[in-house]
């Protein structure tokens, strides 16, 4: 294969969807075989204070491809027509931008976000995607029914999300052939197929090992040593989000197969890795590997991600590749804003003018690596606010400092604090923490343009009714009759 000769900066950005910081071998899960992550994070600087900001799927993307994080988080709504762009300022500068992914909330639905590239690719098959109508519902080969999962009450095709995956993957037969594969094969095909290409940054989005957590056997088999278990899954497994009725070994097979999902995913990854190597890209093309948010294994009574969130779901990788920028790790805080403003300045330090869009709070994450501390002192995490979750003592979002987190209540007799990596409510044997959080996380309603009004309200621990009026987040209302894709899966077929 030829090698292209080297021309500019490239951009290369990963997103993996659900994949939890602490599911990463080189993060110290001795359990978890992730080689194709650890060489890149060998490569890389790898921040350990990662936080999503903006939560869950589409608004952290937005957060992504806007570099902010909304007033003070951005809603689930389609990306708006108007709004300034990663993937746009960098085609203003002159960069080729491609979109490669198979998280349907994407595109599906009118969520917009393949308008701000040059060319976008679609693979099908993830967990909503509904490509096809047929009457007839065959499980793949690689299900089959297990008296462990007797438990659940209910059968596979009365959850609305099996029928419609089963119909999306009707075709799959070999490893190639799974969705996680095609997203990382097309990647290394747009590298082999753009080696002339001046400058570029190509989006890989790649929805697993987001639900179902659905692998091959020899996979699944890989973090569950049951020997009378051949690897094949019971979708009945795909179901269980409250563990309360969970049998102890059913909650450990659920584990298990998140576990081989991430396996799964590290594996593909790998011939992405191996692309850029053999084409050449390698020694011009900036890495930035993150997620979206993580998921709860069951050490909270329940598997998947809610909130507020929690640090099985908050915390997340960031990895930063750059070629000759050095490597290690950093205790800096970042957040998906920052991002475009990393990517900006280092087009900036290559000699290319990208703009960031204005209110841009973003950090340069590789500046405050090398300089070996961080600019920010806490991450905050959530949904965005409305008049109903404001109201009470209910907690509103998440504070991380990298050694606490605090589910933050406008009473700070109402917030929870714990240590990281712990579950332990320590809120009583720590009250100068949570006042120092809880003030810092109001500071910040502030510095993201939280509505004055409402940031007033919660500083007067939300008494009474919330001010009539108040504006609760950016205010874009999305198009007339809009609802998000996946909760029209309700429909017969």
């Amino acid at each position: 294969m030829p090698i292209r000769e080297r021309l500019a900066l490239n951009f290369l950005i990963i997103v993996i969807d659900t994949l939890r910081y602490d599911h990463i071998r080189a993060h110290g899960n001795r359990r978890i075989r992730t080689p194709n992550l650890d060489r890149l994070i060998g490569q890389s600087w790898d921040f350990h204070n990662s936080y999503c900001a903006s939560f869950p799927t589409i608004p952290h993307r937005t957060d992504v491809i806007t570099g902010r994080t909304g007033s003070p988080f951005h809603r689930w709504q389609p990306l708006p027509w108007h709004v300034p762009t990663l993937p746009r300022a960098l085609a203003e500068a002159g960069y080729a931008t491609q979109l490669i992914h198979d998280t349907p909330h994407l595109v599906n639905g009118g969520h917009n976000f393949d308008w701000p590239f040059h060319a976008w690719t679609q693979i099908r098959g993830a967990e909503v995607d509904r490509p096809w109508i047929d009457t007839k519902l065959q499980w793949p080969d690689n299900w089959a029914r297990d008296e462990l999962f007797d438990f659940v009450e209910r059968e596979p095709q009365e959850m609305r999300l099996i029928p419609t995956y089963v119909r999306a993957n009707r075709l799959r037969s070999d490893h190639s052939s799974w969705n996680c594969a095609r997203v990382f094969r097309t990647a290394a095909a747009w590298l082999r197929d753009n080696l002339a290409q001046d400058r570029f940054l190509l989006w890989v989005d790649c929805f697993d090992p987001h639900e179902p957590w659905d692998v091959p056997p020899e996979y699944a088999r890989l973090y569950d040593d049951d020997p009378d278990w051949d690897g094949r899954i019971d979708p009945r497994a795909f179901m269980v989000r409250d563990t309360a009725d969970c049998p102890r070994e059913a909650a450990r097979r659920i584990a298990a197969l998140y576990a081989a999902k991430v396996t799964w995913v590290d594996h593909w990854l790998g011939e992405l890795l191996d692309a850029l190597d053999s084409t050449g890209y390698s020694r011009d093309t900036c890495v930035i590997l993150t997620s979206d948010h993580g998921t709860a294994l069951n050490e909270r009574g329940f598997f998947g991600k809610r909130a507020p969130v929690h640090e099985e779901e908050a915390h997340t990788p960031f990895v930063l590749r750059l070629p000759g920028g050095g490597r290690g790790v950093s205790d800096a805080i970042v957040q998906p804003e920052d991002i475009f403003a990393t990517v900006a300045a280092l087009a900036a330090d290559a000699g290319v003018d990208v703009q960031l869009p204005a209110g841009a709070r973003g950090l340069n994450a590789l500046e405050q690596a090398r300089a070996g501390a961080g600019r920010r002192a806490i991450a905050l995490t959530g949904r965005a606010p409305g008049p109903n979750s404001v109201r009470g003592d209910e907690p509103l979002f998440t504070v991380f400092d990298g050694d606490w987190q605090m589910l933050w209540a406008a009473r700070e007799d109402h917030c929870t604090l714990s240590r990281m990596g712990e579950i332990d409510d320590v809120t009583a044997g720590h009250p100068e923490v949570v006042s120092r959080l809880h003030a810092a996380g109001l500071e910040e309603l502030r510095a993201r343009g939280a509505d004055e009004r409402l940031v007033a309200y919660l500083a007067d621990g939300a008494e009474g009714e919330p001010p009539e009026g108040i504006q609760y987040w950016d205010g874009y209302p999305g198009p007339p009759g809009y609802q998000p894709y996946f909760l029209r899966l309700w429909e017969a077929w």
